[in-house]
C-alpha cells in the first residue's frame, strides 16, 4: 500500500533527478555556445575520435555543476563522509578541464586520480573491507582495503574513461550504475543518500541531450572522471552499508552481504573486462597498453556495422544482464557467478568479434 510517506519520497527522488537534469542541460547548453565561439574543440583523428567534425569535450562541466549544485540542497544527514567525496570530485574536476583542454601529462593525470581516491579511501574511510568469501578470502587488513580500493578506484575512472568513445555510451551506462545504487542505497534503509545517486542521474541525462547520437558535445576526461569515481566510490559504499545494516537480508531481494558484494562487482564489471582485456590484448601485440587503438568492444561493434545508437543499447542490454546475473546467482558460490559473468562477457564479445570479422571481410560495393 502507497503511504503519504511514499509518495513523499518519490517527489523527493523525482525533484532531484529533474533539477540536476535542467541544472546540467542549461550549463552543456551555454558551454556548446562558449566553446563554439572560442573553438574549443575537440580534433577528430583516425583512431579513436571518429566524429566527422570538430565538436567540444566539455560537457562534463554540466555533469558537474548539475551534480554539485542539486547535492547541496539534498545534502544527507549524518554522513561525515561527503565532504571527502566532493573534495575527490573537485581534484578530478580540475584536473578533468586541464587534461581535456592542454593534453595533460598521463603521469600527472594518474597521479591526481591516485590522490582523489585515496582522499575519500582514508579519510572518508570508504574502501573494501572483505571479500565476502570470493576465492575464500574474507576479511581484510584496513592497510590492504586502503591500498585495494585506491587502486581499483583509479583503475575504474580510467575504465570508465576508455567506454566514452562513442556517442551516448558512457551517458548511458552512467545513469545505469547511478539510478541502479540510488534504489540499492534505498534498500539498505537510507533516505538521504539516494537523493545523491539520483543527482547524478539526472546530472548525467542533462548532457546525454547533447550527446545522444550525433553528438553535439563529448563529455570528456572531465565528465568520464567524476562519474567513474562515483560509481566506484558508492559501489563499495553500498556494500559497506549492507554488511553494517543486515537486518535487510530478511527480506527476498539480496540475500545476504556476499551477494550485495557480487552484486556491487557486477555494476562495475564490463568496464572493467573491457579495459583488463584490451590491456592484455596490446601488452601481447608489444604495445604499450595505454596507447590509443581500436580494440574496445564499442568500437568492434562499430567496425561490424551498427551505429552509435544500436552499439549503445547492444552494450547497455548486455550490463543489464550481467548485473541480472548477479541477481539470479546469489545462492551459489561466488566464484562460479564471477565466472559465469566472465562467460557471458567472452560469449558477448566472440559474437561481435565474428559479426565484425564478416563486416571486414565483405567486398566494398
Amino acid at each position: 500500500m502507497i503511504t503519504f510517506s511514499h509518495l513523499y519520497f518519490i517527489a523527493y527522488y523525482l525533484t532531484a533527478i529533474i533539477a540536476s537534469a535542467v541544472i546540467s542541460a542549461y550549463s552543456v547548453k551555454k558551454i556548446i555556445f562558449i566553446t563554439k565561439n572560442r573553438k574549443i574543440y575537440d580534433t577528430p583523428d583516425d583512431t579513436r575520435k571518429i566524429h566527422g567534425a570538430e565538436i567540444p569535450s566539455l560537457g562534463g562541466i554540466g555533469i558537474f555543476i548539475g551534480y554539485i549544485i542539486t547535492t547541496a540542497f539534498f545534502w544527507p544527514v549524518g554522513h561525515a563522509f561527503m565532504p571527502y567525496i566532493l573534495a575527490s570530485s573537485v581534484i578530478l574536476f580540475f584536473t578533468g578541464i586541464y587534461d581535456d583542454l592542454m593534453n595533460m601529462r598521463p603521469s600527472k593525470k594518474l597521479l591526481a586520480q591516485l590522490i582523489a581516491s585515496l582522499v575519500t579511501v582514508y579519510f572518508a574511510d570508504i574502501r573494501i573491507e572483505s571479500f565476502y568469501g570470493l576465492f575464500g578470502v574474507g576479511d581484510i587488513p584496513a592497510w590492504a582495503g586502503i591500498m585495494l580500493t585506491t587502486i581499483g578506484c583509479t583503475f575504474f575512472i580510467n575504465a570508465f574513461n576508455f567506454i566514452d568513445g562513442i556517442d551516448g555510451l558512457a551517458c548511458t551506462l552512467a545513469i545505469l550504475y547511478s539510478g541502479l545504487l540510488g534504489c540499492l542505497f534505498l534498500y539498505v534503509g537510507h533516505n538521504s543518500l539516494p537523493a545523491i545517486a539520483f543527482s547524478l542521474v539526472g546530472a548525467t541525462a542533462g548532457l546525454l541531450w547533447y550527446n545522444k547520437a550525433p553528438a553535439k558535445i563529448y563529455m570528456g576526461d572531465t565528465g568520464s572522471m567524476l562519474l567513474g569515481f562515483t560509481i566506484f566510490i558508492f559501489s563499495v559504499l553500498f556494500v559497506r552499508m549492507d554488511a553494517r545494516e543486515s537486518y535487510v537480508h530478511t527480506h527476498a531481494i539480496i540475500h545476504s552481504t556476499q551477494s550485495a558484494f557480487m552484486i556491487a562487482l557486477s555494476i562495475l564489471f564490463l568496464p572493467i573486462y573491457d579495459a583488463v582485456r584490451v590491456f592484455i590484448l596490446r601488452l601481447s601485440r608489444g604495445r604499450s597498453p595505454l596507447r590509443a587503438d581500436r580494440t574496445h568492444l564499442h568500437y568492434y561493434l562499430l567496425d561490424a556495422g551498427f551505429s552509435h545508437s544500436q552499439s549503445t543499447a547492444i552494450i547497455l542490454l548486455g550490463n543489464i544482464a550481467v548485473i541480472g546475473l548477479a541477481f539470479l546467482l546469489q545462492d551459489v558460490n561466488p566464484v562460479i557467478s564471477l565466472l559465469t559473468m566472465f562467460l557471458f562477457a567472452g560469449l558477448m564479445l566472440f559474437a561481435i568479434y565474428r559479426l565484425r570479422k564478416t563486416k571486414l571481410a565483405s567486398p566494398v560495393i
